[in-house]
Formats: C-alpha cells, sequence, structure tokens
C-alpha cells in the first residue's frame, strides 16, 4: 500500500487522527507498545522510540494504530511527529 493511501485510510479511522493530520503532524511508524513484543524479539517499543524522536527536537505523539485493512492495533501504537 502506498503511503498517501494509507494516510487515507488513517484519516478515516478515526477523528484523532484526522486532528494529528490537519495540526500537521506526520506518520513516522506504527511500534509494539511497551511489553506487548513477541517472545525473543529485541526492538524499540513505541515508549522508546517516542523519547528518540523528543530527544531528536520533535513533538511526538503516541496514538491509536490501524492496520492497512483499517483494523485496530491494540498491542500497537501509532507514532507522530512535527517540529515545535
Amino acid at each position: 500500500m502506498r503511503r498517501e493511501s494509507y494516510m487515507q485510510l488513517l484519516r478515516k479511522s478515526g477523528a484523532g487522527i484526522a486532528s494529528l493530520l490537519d495540526q500537521g503532524f506526520v506518520f513516522v511508524t506504527n511500534a509494539f507498545r511497551s511489553g506487548q513484543a513477541p517472545p525473543g524479539i529485541s526492538i524499540q517499543d513505541c515508549d522508546q522510540m517516542a523519547a528518540k524522536l523528543r530527544g531528536d527536537g520533535w513533538e511526538v505523539v503516541v496514538a491509536a494504530a490501524y492496520s492497512e485493512t483499517g483494523q485496530s492495533l491494540p498491542h500497537m501504537a501509532s507514532l507522530w511527529r512535527r517540529r515545535p
């Protein structure tokens, strides 16, 4: 799925996502919520990724995550950033 198509899908997924897009936030990635990664996988969770982005000077919002089909991903979060 192309990024533009995914952004349109996210906009339709909920008012919160539409609001982030309207405020100038840019989608970064979906990441596992703290403690939700599958066993044996060592990756940064959404809190660690958000802290890194904030350390790099971004304003960061962690929101609900959705798949490419518009289904909610409760074990994941989406990260959004914009310059303050």
